[in-house]
């Protein structure tokens, strides 16, 4: 019998791996699959290319035919110059060079407020349009190739065109995301030619693997779970078929219980992930979850009550198992093992508890359940040998034992990954002391959390919060299909109501810097890492109507929150530098140039603190600087260790810095940066340097980053480090004072509440990036009071958004803790933009 389920569960694992492996590169750092992009794409058609005219330089696509909706011109007349970054590729002749006349393409057009966006894609290139209404007509304009998006498709037009016209119908399934699909573009037009031996010594375009326009395997598994383990059987093992009515005998109830709850996993999963499920707490993943226990235990009833029988039958099936029987399920635990392994490995190790790789996982632990009590009854028997008779022996079934384990794998990922509510509920892990005095003191309570403002116009709050008398002001991003945008808002802090809101008529990228207040005038950025050619936005703080004749444009990103001082405003532009220019209309003072001229590449918000600009550089060389603030002289740079990224912290005579390998939500970086070592291990640091020499004062080494923002008071430093730690550390010997795990990790930093004029720290204040938000007291750090932001809104929840404390009365007993987030619908992956307001209170 276990030889049996050996070769059952084997071929089974291993479809299922196969299948699995083929899926998983959708989950990458930026995925745009197909699905995702027929899904929210307005209008996809057909074009043909109508002229080229490189002297132009221009372009004329004819649309053939409308895939999805209908296209709003009937002729695309193109700009081909190129924005800088083309030109600096040197891309227009390339994409000449594939846009002969007669061409097919396939258009993804989508339509922001008044301005449009386009991918096309021929035969394995990729390319971006830009179109705005001027009056009746719409002027394209070509922006750049898309060498990467190849991933999303890298076949021919004509298999594009029909795999868009099976999927919209509903005949087939879009091919996963590809990550191994090399960035670039695909075949050059064939030339014409004039005679038949012209043709004959043309040079043959270079050809490119197309993805399979079959489904792919992953879609076919719930098949399989279906068909059962007879079929599987009968097809690998046809010698064993006879006897598979003996196996099945002992384990059907096992086999029964892991086919039902793999197949409605899938099931599951897939309505889910094509947003079909309403938004309805019956069908939330909890719900589902309880589903699946409540089949698990009637399986386990089952199976005791036919043991029970069968031992009536046949007292010799209670016999311990032979040591032939042990080594072959140790064997199938330890293939259940790898199994397990691998998908962990392609699909991240928090995918195996997840819906609906769980319950692949479920079974593995089942197997393993019961080859642990073989295990056991084999080794006790040894024990306890004897010539006597056998007789009915109490025991449980092999099956029984592997269900049960199945049932409680089940009820304690429902008990520890369920929402947390209100109360003491202590963070993962407990505190670990260095030279902190522990106390009992009595701290702030929780009163109320409430969610103030959310909008599905927008996705996610990306940057941190600036409040001011009663006005939040924020920034938000939203990813649909090939698009990312972003938006300013302005909220009111008691109602929640919206104010106003900036998109710069939908052009505006995704802000991740957070906006900067000075004489009534909002200061924003846009864009993230990936973003080129961005700019920053002088708004009125009233209205949000541009207060600036034009913004700054840069050639990289401004994601670096901008910081005013004297009338300046100061900003970093990654690899255009760091940019100081009047606060009154934009105006150039200095700039400090990054990129190949200078090996600089900041992005950390400047620090601008008595006269001195402190900035650091996280990619083409790791120097941390400061800089003169009224002529950007280079007062000293020191080499760092690692990048850095978060926001310098200038406090006292000395200047603090987080650093670490990869980014704000990588560990280890795996961009090609010429000139630095490739990252191999995860590593941080907090370095505080002498503010007026750069001399190093202190350093305090972690095992992963601190790329967030870092707070102080007059004796502890205050950082939130990516292995879900919060750290105090002496701000004069660098030494640790206390460590508080409180979640995964963080993606954003501290807040803390001061009193007494702010000499007096009396709350330090964390959240975790799924929304574990905990009040720890400063001196030990000892848990206060936490929530769980999911338990609020019943969504999962994702912060970037560093919280920002107010104070409600003189005496700072009552505060309001503001934190922007991304809600995401469990059961149909909606996302909005959400702010929460939290009460809390150190009065009686």
């Amino acid at each position: 019998m276990p030889r049996l389920l050996f070769r059952l569960v084997f071929p089974t694992t291993v479809l299922i791996l196969l299948g699995f492996n083929s899926f998983v590169f959708a989950a990458i750092k930026k995925p745009l699959p197909l699905k995702d992009v027929l899904a929210q794409e307005q209008i996809i058609v057909v074009a043909e290319v109508e002229k080229a005219a490189p002297d132009k330089p221009s372009a004329t696509f004819k649309i053939i035919e409308n895939l999805k909706a209908k296209s709003p011109v009937e002729k695309l007349s193109i700009n081909m110059t190129g924005d800088s970054e083309a030109q600096k590729l040197k891309q227009v002749p390339a994409m000449f060079d594939r846009l002969a006349p007669g061409r097919k393409l396939v258009l993804f057009i989508s339509k922001n407020e008044e301005s449009y966006s386009c991918f096309a894609f021929t035969e394995g290139t990729w390319l971006q349009l830009q179109g705005t209404k001027d009056g009746e007509q719409i002027r394209w304009a070509f922006l750049h190739g898309e060498p990467y998006l190849r991933r999303t498709f890298a076949g021919t037009t004509a298999e594009l065109t029909e795999t868009v016209k099976e999927c919209l119908a509903g005949k087939r399934q879009p091919p996963a995301w590809n990550e191994k699909e090399p960035p670039g573009y695909g075949p050059i037009a064939k030339p014409k030619c004039d005679t038949p031996e012209a043709c004959l010594h043309s040079p043959l375009p270079t050809l490119h693997s197309p993805l399979p326009t079959h489904p792919p395997l992953f879609a076919v598994i719930p098949s399989f779970v279906l068909l059962g383990p007879l079929a599987l059987v009968a097809a690998f093992f046809p010698g064993v078929f006879a006897r598979l009515a003996i196996a099945m005998t002992r384990w059907r109830a096992f086999l029964v219980v892991a086919s039902t709850n793999t197949t409605l996993a899938m099931i599951y999963y897939w309505l889910r992930d094509f947003e079909l499920l309403p938004d309805s707490r019956w069908v939330s993943p909890q719900a589902f979850s309880v589903v699946l226990m409540v089949c698990t235990l009637i399986g386990l009833l089952w199976a005791a009550q036919r043991y029970c029988r069968m031992a009536l039958e046949d007292p010799t099936i209670t016999a311990p198992p032979h040591r032939r029987e042990v080594r072959i399920l140790l064997s199938v635990t330890a293939v259940s093992v790898l199994i397990v392994a691998a998908m962990g490995y392609f699909a991240g190790w928090a995918a195996i508890v997840e819906l609906p790789w769980r319950e692949f996982t479920a079974i593995g632990v089942g197997i393993a359940g019961a080859t642990g009590y073989a295990v056991y009854r084999a080794a006790k028997e040894r024990q306890t040998a004897s010539d006597s008779p056998l007789s009915v022996q109490l025991s449980l079934s092999g099956e029984t034992v592997g269900i049960a384990a199945i049932l409680l794998f089940g009820i304690s990922l429902m008990i520890f990954t369920g929402p947390r509510t209100t109360g003491q509920i202590a963070p993962l892990g407990s505190a670990e002391f260095g030279d902190a005095v522990t106390e009992s003191v009595d701290g702030p309570k929780l009163v109320e959390c409430k969610i103030l403002f959310e909008t599905a116009d927008m996705h996610e709050v990306l940057s941190s919060l600036t409040i001011s008398m009663n006005r939040i002001y924020f920034g938000t991003s939203k990813t649909t299909g090939f698009r990312q945008n972003g938006a300013v808002y302005c909220v009111d802090r008691n109602s929640g109501q919206e104010v106003w809101k900036f998109t710069d008529g939908g052009q505006l990228k995704p802000v991740f810097a957070t906006p900067a207040l000075a004489d009534g005038k909002i200061f924003a950025g846009e864009g993230l890492h990936t973003n080129a050619f961005r700019r920053l936005f002088c708004l009125d703080s009233e209205t949000g109507k541009p207060a600036w004749p034009q913004p700054v444009t840069t050639s990289s990103h401004t994601e670096g929150s901008p910081r005013v001082v004297n009338g300046k405003v100061y900003f970093t532009a990654g690899d255009d530098g760091l940019y100081c220019v009047k606060a009154a209309d934009g105006t150039e003072i200095w700039h400090i140039k990054g990129g190949d001229e200078t090996k600089l590449h900041i992005d950390t918000p400047p620090a601008v603190v008595n006269g001195k600009v402190y900035v650091g550089s996280g990619y083409r060389s790791l120097n941390l600087l400061c800089l003169n603030a009224e002529t950007g002289a280079e007062i000293w740079r020191a080499p760092a260790p690692l990048r850095s990224f978060g926001p310098p912290l200038v406090a006292g005579q000395h200047v603090y810095f987080g650093l670490g390998t990869g980014n704000l939500t990588e560990d280890l970086s795996h961009e090609l940066d010429e000139g630095l070592p490739q990252e191999t291990r995860a590593a941080g640091a907090i370095l505080c340097l002498d503010a007026n020499t750069g001399q190093t004062a202190w350093k305090f080494d972690l095992d992963k980053s601190v790329h967030t923002a870092m707070v102080a008071d007059a004796h502890t430093l205050f950082a939130a480090c990516k292995d879900g730690s919060l750290y105090a550390i002496d701000r004069k010997s660098g030494k640790l004072r206390w460590k508080r795990p409180c979640g995964s990790t963080f993606t954003c930093g501290p807040a803390i509440a001061t009193y007494a004029g702010g000499a007096l720290t009396l709350a330090v204040y964390a959240v975790s990036q799924e929304g574990t938000v905990v009040c720890l007291h400063p001196q030990d750090g000892t848990l206060l009071w936490t929530r769980d932001l999911r338990a609020q809104t019943g969504r999962d929840v994702q912060v970037f958004s560093t919280p920002v404390l107010v104070n409600l009365d003189e005496s700072g007993s009552k505060r309001h803790l503001f934190i922007g987030a991304m809600a995401t619908n469990p059961n149909n992956k909606t996302k909005s933009a959400i702010l929460f307001r939290i009460e809390d209170s150190s009065g009686e």
